[in-house]
């Protein structure tokens, strides 16, 4: 069976094979629903249902159907094999089949899955498992540098702090990539993968009767929020955190260029480059999520909001923002080269920026 067949509809479902590499990682029990494409009925059906043991028949049909390229998960699967190999990403490294656009879900959920168990409980055990997920999808995107463009399909827009830290880790990092990365040179992104994990760590600690107030927050109350930066200090120290780039991300990432940021009112060239990214990342994926406070924005006019407010945000960072948006999604590049929409939507963000 051909990579065309792996890509069969049936209904709405899409079917993605998978190899060796993925079924080695399995264990005795089936962490997903198993499939076949079978050519007498010419449709795709189930071989084995999530949770069924393998026995060692059952193993050697499975295989003989896996060699074959005859093995296949259900897209609707993907949250369930993302959450099995969360414990496993390593296994992505060397995943042939699946198409990026699949991985870059399964990794969106592998991640999301630690980030949730250390920010429940932001302890030594549940960092060093964010750490080892982290080298993972750092080794994975430094494999192939375009890996970076297809996890912007992947972004939630619910208003959830954990999703919102992992959406900023995956458009921190394409922006990251896109400006900093020399060519030929290998670039260690672990350190600023943890720093945009962790920078809006203090967030934990602010009471909920805040966190989801349904509108604006009076001044006492911004003053009040602003304080997750110096809660966030303190977790720091007693988790041990002393790389500098990581501080930078979770000190400093609502400083502003011009010095209209908080809570030092840095300025110019005393805000670092990982310190602009997270801020960019950070602000970009708050401005596409629902919250209490507001409706999500379209990405586009999120970008092109940052992009003029050139005296607080690293215009080169913002453009590559942009091209991280509509690297692979068709619908944002149509938008972007629409010239009558593209002025209505600047004019928006320049009011915007003006209030």
């Amino acid at each position: 069976m051909n990579n065309a067949a792996a890509q069969h509809d049936i209904g709405s479902e899409e079917f993605l094979q998978i190899s060796a590499n993925i079924t080695s990682t399995f264990g005795n029990k089936l962490p997903v629903t198993l499939c076949i494409y079978d050519n007498e009925v010419e449709r795709v059906v189930p071989l084995y249902e999530q949770g069924v043991r393998l026995s060692d028949k059952k193993t050697e049909i499975m295989n003989a159907h896996c060699n074959e390229g005859n093995l296949f998960i259900s897209k609707t699967d993907y949250t369930g094999l993302a959450g099995h190999i969360s414990k496993n990403l390593g296994a992505l490294l060397t995943e042939h089949y699946l198409d990026e656009a699949a991985a870059a879900e399964i990794f969106y959920e592998g991640v999301l899955e630690k980030v949730r168990a250390f920010y429940a409980n932001p302890i030594g055990e549940t960092l060093d498992e964010i750490k080892t997920v982290l080298a993972i999808y750092s080794e994975y995107v430094w494999i192939d540098q375009n890996r970076w463009a297809y996890f912007f399909n992947t972004l939630k827009r619910e208003n959830d702090l954990c999703c919102h830290v992992v959406n900023t880790l995956f458009v921190g990092t394409a922006i990251y990539l896109k400006t900093v990365h020399k060519q030929g040179e290998k670039l260690d992104l672990s350190p600023i993968a943890l720093g945009l994990i962790l920078h809006d760590l203090g967030m934990t600690q602010m009471p909920a009767a805040l966190t989801g107030k349904k509108g604006p927050f009076l001044y006492k109350e911004r003053m009040r929020m602003q304080e997750h930066v110096d809660i966030a200090e303190k977790m720091l120290n007693r988790l041990d955190i002393k790389d500098e780039v990581i501080k930078a991300c979770i000190f400093d990432h609502h400083e502003r260029l011009d010095g209209s940021g908080y809570p030092k009112g840095r300025r110019g060239d005393a805000i670092t480059i990982e310190a602009r990214v997270c801020s960019i990342a950070d602000a970009f994926c708050a401005m596409i999520s629902e919250r209490w406070q507001r409706a999500a924005i379209n990405p586009i006019l999120a970008a092109i909001i940052l992009s003029e407010s050139k005296k607080q945000f690293d215009p080169a960072l913002t453009t590559s923002l942009i091209s991280f948006i509509i690297a692979n999604n068709p619908e944002m590049k149509a938008l972007i080269t629409d010239k009558a929409k593209m002025k209505q939507l600047r004019a928006i963000a320049l009011q915007k920026c003006a209030q």
